[in-house]
């Protein structure tokens, strides 16, 4: 099996242990290897090995540990001497304490996706500068949670003006050991300042009654430059009168683009017209109730001259790819997309049984989707 370049594990896989390292003996041109796990599971692999001593895979290029991995909990004494962490380019990693740990330089790694759990409470600025030191090459960064260590560290002052992708997201846990961040009008004037060569840019932001129209505006002047924006706004009024819909997104993009086109104009540039091309809005209440929207400049240069986009719902995007757009096989699939498409027009039903549905437990929905992708592979 030396010609095997990717290995995917998922859930249901990870149990099986030995045939796993198995394979992985026999792999030495493996260039990406991802592995997935919810926390039951992880919890019972830990303690085990699943790489063999003196198994070697210098030619990794992608290693991805989604979900409540971490390498030292697998008890993975050979793992920094069968990996070729100097010509690594993509790590998605729970375990920071192993990354610190690492005496190995990470010259070539271009992107790391670093998420830490709810017992993460030692990770600090210097923590995170530390890191950042040790990645000369970083172009694409996405952190999930105690993502206020970005603003208030001198991360993005050692390593803003090289990225090229910047996704920081909290996750909203009642047990999250750190405050939840949300950046302010400050901040994301810094961050515009620092990160000149950003073209996708994800970040939190806070609705109570009306939309952020101060702070939107603020990106707009901060981030003119921005080609993929992603904004997560945390709902502290669910039910209220801001419902994040198809029309309310159209609203907030025709916002940002005359914005930007504005600013762009006071700037002196020779070109007015601003480089956005999609804006994603996902949305999140006190209910869990989850909603993802997309905005995608036109196709057409006369239209994408005046700034036109489509909008779609996301979820609903996703079943139409499942199902087609044609007659429903079933009554369950004709009700959700009727639910679907209900919500995307008129915001979040009162209906707490749909909601507990299709959101609260996901193993009840029919899709699941990433919130970004960040590095295409």
């Amino acid at each position: 099996m030396s010609t095997i370049h990717n290995v995917t594990i998922g859930d249901s896989q990870i149990l099986a242990m030995k045939e796993l390292r198995k394979v992985l003996a026999t792999c030495p041109n493996l260039l990406k290897l991802s592995v997935e796990s919810i926390p039951d599971n992880a919890i019972r692999v830990a303690g085990q090995t699943l790489i063999e001593p003196g198994v070697q895979l210098p030619h990794l290029k992608y290693l991805r540990l989604r979900g409540y991995l971490r390498l030292a909990d697998w008890n993975l004494p050979g793992w920094e001497q069968c990996v070729g962490w100097e010509s690594l380019e993509y790590l998605e990693s729970s375990d920071y304490g192993f990354l610190l740990s690492l005496r190995l330089p990470l010259k070539e790694l271009r992107s790391l996706t670093l998420i830490l759990g709810l017992f993460d409470i030692l990770f600090d600025e210097n923590s995170l500068v530390n890191l950042m030191c040790r990645l000369p090459k970083l172009e694409h960064f996405s952190m999930t949670g105690s993502t206020g260590l970005v603003f208030g560290s001198d991360f993005l002052k050692h390593r803003g003006d090289s990225l090229k992708t910047l996704q920081l997201h909290e996750d909203p846990h009642d047990l999250w050991p750190h405050p939840q961040f949300l950046p302010d009008e400050g901040m994301i004037r810094h961050l515009g300042k620092t990160c000149p060569r950003l073209t996708t840019c994800a970040i939190d932001l806070n609705v109570g009654h009306d939309w952020p129209w101060k702070l939107l505006s603020i990106i707009a002047e901060s981030l003119w430059f921005i080609i993929h924006l992603e904004l997560y706004m945390f709902l502290s009024v669910p039910c209220g009168q801001v419902q994040v819909t198809l029309v309310s997104v159209r609203k907030i993009w025709n916002f940002l683009w005359s914005s930007i086109a504005r600013f762009r104009k006071e700037r002196g540039h020779a070109s007015s017209l601003p480089r956005l091309r999609t804006l994603k809005i996902s949305t999140s209440d006190s209910r869990l109730y989850t909603a993802r929207f997309e905005a995608r400049l036109s196709e057409r240069d006369d239209l994408a001259a005046q700034g036109h986009a489509e909008v779609v719902s996301l979820e609903l995007e996703g079943l139409h790819e499942k199902y087609g757009y044609g007659e429903c096989e079933n009554n369950f699939q004709e009700d959700f997309r009727r639910q679907l498409t209900t919500r995307a027009e008129r915001g979040p039903s009162q209906d707490k049984r749909m909601i507990s549905n299709y959101v609260v437990h996901p193993q009840a929905r029919p899709l699941e989707t990433t919130l970004t992708e960040m590095v295409d592979w």
